[in-house]
């Protein structure tokens, strides 16, 4: 399929796309993620071994960490301008990037630094940790583009590019697999390489933008102002995501981190599709949550999409016991119970997730932000205790446990600064079945309609 960026205003049609739709188009694109991660797994794994497998993670985690921390929000922030349509968002591309240059020299530089206290004496994840550095400032780039066509709604096209990129990112893979000559040195060039090439491919739909007309509201972009109150939520939440891989060799050893990761890969795959969401939330609710404040929109979504991460959770949880023996190597079979932790960690943090997504977009992020910072020491004060005994296990719960909590606290601010009810975020309504159906139905008839003019 030929990928075409379209006219900025077929792009802004794209607006008026129902909120369904708009869930399903980012929840086809993020699971794109999740499917290619199942078959290169395995071929990780079972190339590299548990040690090796444990050197990848240990030499991609500080230049990931930095990445997470050191935009400062201004990603998200220029998201949330650009789906509001604010005056200047268009002129705020231009200054993220500055902005994100700047940030990613440093966090280029930190990165190096912490290659030899990190590495902990292995020379192999010490020389991946400044590779992985040079890679740092045109991944802050990227950013800059994907900001902009979350903004837009653009997610038939992310999709798209995801695709195409995914499936390259496996057949390299592949090859040099085949070729016996994927170590982890090419492991860390592909699996970080390749998501760059999306930022290049937007481009187009970038420079259209910039050059596009919009009505624009009252509010003036202040990138720093908005970035700051959720940076503060980002750096909570990449403690309680990107920390214990961190930590895990100084604290435990590259094997430890080797089953953890492979755990990791599986485990978090349902939350890939509470993250797709929690971007349509934020996007969408940005645009128009000053013309809906009961918040049955945002409570509906929780449901729904909590129920099918747990269901996805249960299934990917039965297959377990089989399927990391069978793709990955008997060498794994202590990865099976650390996912299932983790599987729960992502299930149970789910409704807190999306309902974190609706305080940012209601102009709050500094209550989600606050409730990050709560899980994110609890999920610390875990992780210093349990991996020095329990290694992976001890990761695990201490992600369960910050997961949990910060997600209630999202929760909890919503009901006491907004009224929305508690138990709204529970369970599943006669309603969600019927917007379930209803979302089938429309989507299904588009493509007849497709179909039949084709």
């Amino acid at each position: 399929m030929r990928i075409r960026i379209r006219p900025l205003s077929s792009v802004d049609a794209t607006q008026t796309d129902s909120h369904g739709s708009r869930i399903f188009h980012a929840v086809a694109g993020s699971a794109i993620t999740p499917l290619m991660s199942l078959a290169t797994a395995p071929i990780l794994a079972q190339s590299l071994g548990v040690a090796g497998r444990g050197e990848l993670a240990a030499g991609m985690a500080p230049m990931l960490f930095a990445v997470a921390i050191g935009a400062l929000g201004i990603p998200e922030a220029l998201t949330f301008f650009v789906a509001k349509q604010a005056r200047g968002a268009r002129r705020a591309v231009r200054r993220a990037f500055w902005i994100l240059t700047l940030l990613g020299l440093a966090a280029a530089a930190l990165v190096a630094l912490s290659a030899s206290l990190l590495s902990d004496g292995n020379l192999e994840i010490e020389q991946l940790i400044f590779l992985t550095a040079i890679l740092t400032v045109p991944t802050f780039w990227a950013s800059i583009p994907n900001s902009v066509l979350a903004g837009n709604h653009a997610w038939r096209l992310s999709a798209r590019i995801d695709l195409a990129l995914s499936v390259l990112r496996l057949v390299a893979l592949s090859a040099l697999a085949a070729a016996h000559l994927l170590t982890p040195q090419a492991a860390t060039i592909v699996m970080l390489g390749f998501p760059l090439l999306k930022g290049l491919v937007t481009l187009p739909f970038l420079i259209m933008y910039r050059r596009g007309w919009r009505n624009a509201t009252a509010a003036r972009v202040r990138l720093f102002n908005y970035g700051s109150r959720l940076w503060v939520g980002s750096l909570a939440g990449v403690v309680l995501l990107r920390l214990d891989q961190l930590l895990m060799v100084p604290f435990g050893n590259a094997a430890q981190l080797g089953l953890y990761s492979v755990a990791v890969s599986l485990g978090e795959i349902p939350a890939l599709l509470s993250g797709a969401v929690r971007n349509v939330v934020f996007s969408s609710d940005a645009e128009d949550s000053h013309q809906r404040d009961d918040g049955e929109r945002l409570q509906q979504t929780s449901r729904l999409t909590a129920a099918a991460t747990g269901l996805a959770a249960v299934a990917i949880g039965l297959v377990l016991p089989w399927a990391i023996p069978t793709f990955f190597g008997t060498a794994f079979n202590d990865a099976v119970p650390v996912c299932w932790v983790i599987l729960a960690a992502v299930s149970l943090g789910t409704t807190g997730s999306v309902a974190g997504a609706g305080l940012s977009a209601r102009g709050r992020p500094g209550l989600r932000s606050f409730g990050m910072v709560i899980g994110a020491l609890l999920n610390t004060a875990t992780l210093l205790a349990a991996v020095p005994a329990l290694g992976a296990m001890g990761a695990a719960l201490a992600t369960l446990a910050g997961s949990v909590v910060a997600g209630t606290m999202n929760i909890v601010w919503l009901r006491t600064h907004f009224g929305m009810a508690m138990r709204g975020f529970y369970g599943l309504r006669r309603m969600d079945f019927q917007l379930v159906r209803t979302t089938i139905k429309h989507l299904t008839g588009k493509k007849n309609v497709h179909a039949v003019s084709s």
